[in-house]
């Protein structure tokens, strides 16, 4: 009898053992969701939050996290890390996050989904991360009758990220004193377009409508035009800053203009009178070489050995007579630049190009078809494509202009087509930028709106214009820096109301942006902090 007990005992301890391991495994693979709690034992605080920041599909009515959420503002603590000098830099001011391993394999729209036993290490510290809690509730059925529901803690609302585009903010934020007649024209026409569309389309914060207008305000060299300017001295693209043999494509290219690039000067020193057609056949024979940067731009001509404050014609090439006299000089002329094709040559694809415009060659006048145009310099026939197709999916509130074809060119006339509407309109100037911004270039998974609200300025270039130069974005940070600032965006106010309003949430955000601050010595993001801790001192465990 007593080994009959003994048996059952066993059986039962198998079984539920058994069954732990099952409720072990099922736990494991629950699908994470939006506020699951994490835990880092490097964290002087431990315990974390997993934020969602991404539009996904919901589980248990809360937005579903994927392996796209991998910085400060998804991953949230409120401590210091241990391995920081003194253990006194913020998690959010060091964190540097890999990938997440363990994850689901079924993708949720295109990501896969995190899973209760996904981590994630912090190459920072060392560590791992983990996930303690997927967010999951087991639910009933149905309510029992006069039970109480649980009380939903809203999200607060900031006034300032509903506030509309002004003026005075754009004018504020390129730093202008006063707007010249030019600029007050494309800005008074943008203004009810970036208002009537910005809470559909990515402008519906603070951080974005500052982050937006520091980049517009340099791709529309401070909102005085809505097309590229074709005098680039230092044109990208396939051009180069050595001598390169002229050929046939440069020869076309800039046909109606030879006369005014070059000059024929006989073995007397006199001028010989020559066509475009001449010229063009001359070049060809003759095949000199040249820096292409000095035939399309304008050229000043090359510096008077006799008067370094004159300039003369470059001498190209001088052909020789069979009996070895000469017979002529070729010479480069100081000129004007050349706007189409300059600007076709600098977006015509080339060996090893990776910009991706979907631009035909030189000849096809592509490049200036295509080039920058509207409030963001959309550039490249596939970006002008891409916006057709944006556009025509995503319907902007109050455009009854219906469907358009922005790469669709006039059937019997040259260099006239859709295209031009994104330069000539302001409403089309504003969509265009609106489309990239929201669904153009992605960088680490996220378009520039996404890294916008990340406050990332250097990822946010990178998705406007990643080719832009230095002094480009050193324009686009000093921008930003004056948009984020007091009496402009207000950043730090945002979150210092997100602070003192949010729920539990919002205000571990917000601490984590403000601490973030205060580590890179921003004096009213401490004083808030530290005021905020007077009136909330941290509860003794």
């Amino acid at each position: 009898m007593e080994d009959v007990k003994e048996n059952n005992k066993k059986e039962i301890a198998e079984k539920r053992e058994e069954r732990e391991k099952e409720d072990k495994v099922s736990e494991d693979l629950k699908l994470v969701i939006d506020m699951a709690k994490t835990q880092c034992t490097l964290c002087t605080n431990p315990q974390g939050i997993l934020k969602v920041n991404f539009d996904t599909p919901t589980t248990q009515n809360k937005l579903t996290a994927t392996v796209v959420e991998k910085d400060m503002r998804s991953l949230i603590f409120m401590g210091t890390c241990t391995k920081s000098p003194n253990s006194a830099a913020p998690c959010a001011s060091v964190m540097q996050l890999g990938d997440w391993k363990d994850v689901g394999t079924l993708k949720v729209q295109d990501q896969f989904p995190l899973l209760k036993k996904s981590t994630i290490p912090c190459n920072y510290g060392g560590s791992t991360i983990e996930i303690t809690d997927s967010g999951q509730r087991s639910e009933p059925a149905e309510v029992p009758p006069g039970a109480p529901l649980p009380k939903k803690e809203d999200a607060y609302k900031c006034e300032h990220c509903e506030a509309e585009f002004t003026s005075d903010l754009i004018k504020d934020t390129i730093n202008a004193k006063t707007l010249t007649a030019k600029q007050k024209e494309i800005i008074d026409s943008i203004l009810p377009y970036l208002n009537q569309y910005r809470k559909d389309f990515g402008l519906d914060t603070c951080l974005r409508k500052a982050h937006f207008v520091a980049q517009i305000g340099v791709e529309s060299a401070h909102f005085k035009t809505f097309a590229e300017y074709e005098d680039n001295s230092n044109p990208p693209g396939i051009f180069s800053s050595k001598a390169i043999t002229i050929d046939e494509t440069i020869v076309k290219s800039l046909k109606d203009h030879l006369t005014s690039i070059f000059k024929i000067v006989d073995s007397k020193g006199a001028e010989v009178a020559k066509t475009n057609d001449q010229l063009s056949t001359l070049l060809l024979s003759e095949k000199p070489t040249v820096v292409d940067k000095q035939l399309y731009p304008k050229y000043a001509g090359e510096i008077d050995p006799k008067d370094k404050k004159k300039r003369v014609d470059k001498l190209l090439k001088t052909v020789m007579k069979a009996d070895k006299t000469v017979d002529y000089h070729i010479y480069l002329k100081p000129h004007t630049f050349f706007g189409i094709p300059l600007l076709s040559r600098a977006y015509a694809p080339y060996p090893g190009d990776r910009r991706g415009l979907g631009n035909g060659d030189e000849l096809t006048r592509d490049g200036w078809k295509f080039k920058g145009r509207g409030l963001k310099q959309l550039t490249g026939r596939g970006n002008y494509g891409s916006f057709t197709k944006f556009r025509n999916k995503n319907p902007f509130p109050g455009d009854t202009s219906g469907a358009i074809d922005f790469t669709e060119e006039k059937a019997g006339a040259d260099l006239q087509g859709k295209y031009l509407l994104i330069s000539n309109n302001a409403m089309y100037a504003t969509q265009s930028a609106l489309y990239f911004w929201n669904d153009g270039t992605k960088k680490s998974k996220k378009f520039a709106k996404d890294h916008a609200q990340d406050d990332n300025i250097d990822m946010v270039t990178n998705c406007v214009n990643e080719y832009d130069g230095p002094s480009g974005k050193k324009a686009r940070k000093d921008n930003y820096n004056r948009a984020k600032a007091k009496g402009v965006f207000d950043i730090i106010r945002h979150f210092d109301l997100m602070l003192q309003n949010g729920n539990a949430a919002q205000k571990i955000e917000a601490k984590a942006y403000l601490e973030k601050q205060k580590a890179a010595k921003n004096a009213e993001a401490t004083k808030i902090l530290e005021e905020y801790e007077k009136k909330n001192p941290p509860q003794a465990k």
